[in-house]
């Protein structure tokens, strides 16, 4: 992993920490609001209708799940430790979900969840190339792994 990867890494782990900080601030985020818009775009819409629907019922426990899925993920993606490419697999799960329930009220996710989708498969290209137990040491010591 070269130290470009690194610092991309930890900046999409910087922006999920800020992302799900952010949940817990109506005045960035209404998690409440956004999935009221959801479930009334995805009414008629067989199977995700209902599902869009139970989720509107517990805003407040879907923005603790969320808020702590996205911290936690951007922590483990920002240490760079032992659970970097699960973090990553289950924020590309998660960006999947999102655009799933969001994209009727919001199509402008498909946007920005693309970046992150792009990051994430790019970083878990890296991780599985490289040796076990290697990238992590070669990108802090700021070796360039890659030509």
């Amino acid at each position: 992993m070269t130290k470009r990867t690194l610092i991309l890494q930890r900046v999409v782990g910087v922006l999920y920490i800020i992302a799900g900080v952010g949940k817990f601030f109506p005045e960035i985020e209404s998690v409440e609001q956004r999935l009221k818009d959801a479930a009334d775009a995805n009414h008629d819409v067989a199977v995700i209708g209902d599902f869009t629907d139970w989720l509107a019922k517990s805003p407040t426990g879907v923005t603790v799940f969320v808020a702590a899925a996205m911290v936690v993920s951007g922590l483990v993606l920002i240490r760079n430790r032992e659970l970097v490419l699960a973090a990553l697999y289950g924020q590309l799960l998660m960006l999947v979900l999102f655009v799933i329930v969001l994209v009727s009220s919001v199509p402008q996710i498909l946007l920005l969840d693309a970046a992150f989708f792009a990051a994430a498969v790019h970083l878990i290209m890296v991780h599985r190339r490289a040796p076990a137990g290697s990238s992590h040491d070669r990108a802090e010591a700021g070796a360039d792994t890659e030509t």
